[in-house]
């Protein structure tokens, strides 16, 4: 369990470096609304790395301790190519059935709905969560199993292959359609890539909304395998315009981040303000 807090100044520098480039680009202000998304995106970030890591880390580690004793470190000479790709495949194919639930029960969207009310994609929104969505995550409380039975290494490894790629899909700089029009000679292989590897094209459609978007499919956070294999895989090579929900300005932010607790109806409708009639100055 010592492991944990490196594994997170890890985890928080990365993202403060990555944070800074875009703010310092200006990504962050084209939001309508970037003081709700900066606060949205503290308290997820509270959440996630020492509010749900401590409590869950805690809750298993102890409960492992008192009914399994024997058996702390007793994975520990499992090999590392063996460890690595199992971890990371269980936790990437459990986010996905996780994601995909969270979509198609009402209930769970309600907890998941505040990573996608966001009207601009950008790295802040990796941290935009409701509080009870971080519970749920399972590299959360996979590390706690993980480094309890003695494969900490392999579980830091995946824990930053997911994160780095988590990062580069949701950031606001498209380097996918830079390298592509670099380098077109290797459009076959990017053919390839993107059907096994989650890009920010698919992760940026299943953030949007609109014609080439695809807000009810795109689920994986690595391995965009799952989707192609399931069937919820669309690759619009096309950028989006549209972010967030339709009715994300009318969300009341106590819901969005403390739903069921907090439950609120929607706010009303902006009053849209008539045009100007012939002649007259505004």
């Amino acid at each position: 369990m010592e492991l944990m807090p490196n594994l997170e100044l890890i985890i928080l520098s990365i993202f403060l470096f990555a944070f800074g480039c875009e703010w310092l680009g200006g990504r962050l202000t084209r939001s309508p609304r970037p003081l709700r998304d900066f606060a949205f995106m503290l308290f997820g970030l509270v959440s996630n790395l020492f509010v749900a890591g401590a409590v869950l880390g805690s809750a298993i580690g102890w409960l492992l301790a008192h009914y399994l004793p024997n058996n702390a470190g007793s994975l520990a000479n499992t090999p590392f190519w063996l460890a690595f790709p199992a971890i990371f495949f269980i936790e990437e194919f459990a986010h996905y059935w996780l994601h995909r639930a969270a979509h198609e029960w009402r209930w769970l969207w309600k907890i998941h709905r505040t990573h996608h009310s966001a009207q601009q994609l950008n790295i802040a929104v990796v941290y935009r969560y409701n509080f009870f969505w971080v519970f749920m995550l399972p590299q959360t409380w996979m590390g706690a199993f993980a480094i309890y039975f003695g494969l900490s290494e392999a579980f830091l490894a995946a824990v930053f292959v997911t994160y780095i790629v988590n990062l580069g899909t949701h950031s606001s700089y498209r380097w996918d359609n830079w390298l592509r029009n670099k380098i077109p000679v290797l459009e076959p292989v990017w053919k390839v890539v993107e059907r096994v590897v989650t890009l920010p094209d698919t992760h940026h459609a299943h953030h949007a909304y609109g014609k080439t978007a695809h807000p009810n499919g795109n689920y994986a956070v690595t391995v965009f395998l799952f989707d192609v294999l399931f069937g919820t895989a669309k690759i619009p090579n096309s950028a989006q315009r549209n972010y967030g929900l339709p009715i994300s300005p009318r969300l009341h932010w106590a819901e969005e981040l403390l739903w069921p607790i907090v439950r609120k109806p929607l706010l009303p409708k902006p009053e849209k303000t008539a045009a100007p009639a012939a002649g007259e100055t505004v």
